[in-house]
């Protein structure tokens, strides 16, 4: 009948309603290798950024819990570091088994495309670029600050660190603390401090006994049974004060100073793209706006990367033979688009106006994942046509 229209063949009409689960398969292949990537990469990384925090506590004399206090306010950067390479590792991992297991193979006669197979690892890659954003735009500025705050009090801590026994310190410029014993308690057995910071005099105490006591001034060490021995550096003198019961003022010694300027990384996204002469604080614009748009770009490469994986795995050219080298292909291309997206906040750190290259990385790279897959999609083949009928000339 003229103006019909054909019905889809029988394999694309008995495989449409399977799409659904065909999508949710792959996209649970995938999750399984992301959460184990996540953990492994998170736990390697974790462990080397809190390395950074260990001299601070060390320092200060804080305890075990102030460290994995510290160590879970690093957690927010991690994990914006590792999402998008575990999105693109548990994607290659996955399609590759698939593959291994012919089920790509299987999928593919069966009528699912290749742009239709990148269907669920786009919805994949959209679900960890949105919990990306809440990590790159709430959690980790706030998390940023919250940790530079703490690592600043834990510095200034100088009662902190006089319970660090057997160890000669130096809690603030020209003073010299060692402690013979220190209990958690405060109480403290053989304390030597030398107070140098006077440049007419130096003043020694000794201690039998002393204990540590936190006041509303600040805090206090009192010391037992002991000594104060003053040296006059003009007069070549030397006095000696025995007492009983002396109070050290420790106060002086806190590292106050003026009100800490926060760094690019603690500021919102609001405050980073458009910075008032507040937040600027004397700085450099440029260095608040990379960081601004970072927070806003960063996420868009966990969808660019699974898709860069997969169209190394299954672009054109699709083939059983020479897999290897399309493995070290989609590496190679992931790596290339996080550099060049590196390369990218570092310009816009020295030309503001520069931003939208951050931006155009990721989006040109999933773009160009599609197009390859797109290209890649075989065209139906047309029915030869008929042969004419011979007419009784020709046969003669």
């Amino acid at each position: 009948m003229i103006g019909a229209v054909l019905p889809p063949p029988r394999g694309e009409r008995m495989f449409r309603p399977m799409r659904g689960v065909a999508s949710r398969y792959v996209i649970s292949q995938i999750l399984g290798p992301f959460g184990l990537f996540s953990l492994v990469l998170l736990g390697l990384v974790w462990l080397t950024q809190s390395l950074r925090v260990i001299e601070t506590v060390v320092a200060s004399g804080q305890s075990a819990a102030v460290f994995l206090e510290f160590a879970a306010l690093l957690l927010p950067v991690v994990i914006s570091m590792i999402l998008p390479v575990a999105g693109f590792a548990a994607s290659l991992y996955a399609l590759n088994r698939m593959f291994m297991d012919s089920e790509v193979v299987v999928l593919m006669a069966a009528g699912m495309s290749r742009l239709r197979l990148a269907r669920p690892v786009l919805i994949f890659g959209l679900g960890v670029m949105t919990a990306m954003f809440v990590v790159t735009l709430y959690l980790m500025p706030t998390a940023s600050r919250e940790l530079r705050d703490r690592m600043a009090e834990a510095g200034a801590d100088v009662a902190g660190a006089l319970l660090r026994e057997g160890e000669f310190l130096n809690p603030a410029d020209g003073v010299t603390v060692y402690v013979r014993r220190a209990g958690r308690d405060g109480q403290m057995a053989g304390l030597f401090v030398q107070d140098d910071r006077d440049a007419d005099s130096r003043v020694t105490y000794t201690a039998q006994r002393a204990a540590l006591v936190r006041t509303e001034a600040g805090p206090r060490l009192v010391m037992f049974e002991g000594a104060a021995q003053r040296f006059d550096r003009e007069q070549r003198t030397l006095s000696v004060l025995a007492f009983d019961k002396l109070v050290y003022d420790l106060a002086p010694l806190m590292r106050t100073g003026d009100e800490r300027r926060l760094r690019p990384s603690e500021h919102y996204f609001w405050d980073l793209v458009a910075p008032s002469e507040a937040v600027l604080d004397g700085r450099e614009r440029d260095e608040f706006v990379a960081e601004g748009h970072e927070q806003l770009s960063s996420p868009l490469y966990a969808v660019a990367l699974p898709l860069i994986a997969m169209a190394a795995l299954l672009g054109p050219g699709f083939r059983r033979r020479g897999y290897g080298k399309r493995l070290a292909a989609g590496v190679a291309l992931a790596a290339l688009c996080r550099l060049l997206g590196v390369a990218a906040k570092s310009t816009t750190a020295s030309f503001a106006l520069a931003w939208p290259v951050m931006y155009l990385v990721p989006v040109l790279g999933a773009a160009l994942a599609l197009v390859v897959l797109w290209r890649g999609i075989p065209q139906r083949r047309q029915p030869a046509p008929d042969p004419e009928p011979e007419t009784p000339a020709e046969a003669a």
